[in-house]
């Protein structure tokens, strides 16, 4: 069994907080925090110039967990987004509402600027109606929209 591996958070994720020194499994670290750039290494060099950047790291960290709090104050909690599409008599869509039209359509209506990487979708969209969505804004910080699907 593989040991953990120490590293250095720079930046809030699941793990834990900017600046924090985490022990992780080999496989996370490797597929997730470092591609990510969540996450560093905890060898020599790198425990020295985090130390020298520490209080650098959690003020970036702070300001964006600050926007990501400052964009769900925005969109507030359980909002709504109408979006229209192409429909059947049955209320089958002709295609899917996707994150990127998800996306598109808070930005609109909110005035934000979500991508489609800030929008939790377990499948597209294929049918008129109420559907919750969850938002995942960054550092740890999350909110729901529903979006209101109707035939155009």
């Amino acid at each position: 069994m593989a040991r953990p591996i120490e590293v250095i958070l720079t930046e809030d994720s699941e793990a834990g907080k900017a600046g924090q020194l985490r022990k992780a499994k080999p496989g996370y670290v490797r597929n997730f925090l470092l591609p990510k750039g969540l996450a560093v290494i905890a060898d020599r060099f790198n425990m020295q110039a985090f130390e020298q950047r520490k209080a650098e790291l959690e003020q970036q960290a702070e300001v964006k967990r600050a926007n990501a709090e400052k964009t769900r104050d925005i969109i507030g909690e359980d909002n709504s987004v109408n979006m229209e599409a192409r429909a059947g008599e049955s209320g089958k869509l002709f295609g899917a509402v996707t994150k990127e039209k998800i996306a598109e359509a808070i930005n609109q209506s909110f005035k934000t600027q979500l991508t489609k990487d800030n929008i939790v979708l377990r499948n597209p969209i294929k049918e008129t109606g109420d559907h919750k969505v969850e938002l995942d804004l960054g550092s740890n910080v999350k909110s729901r929209i529903k979006i209101r699907v109707s035939a155009a």
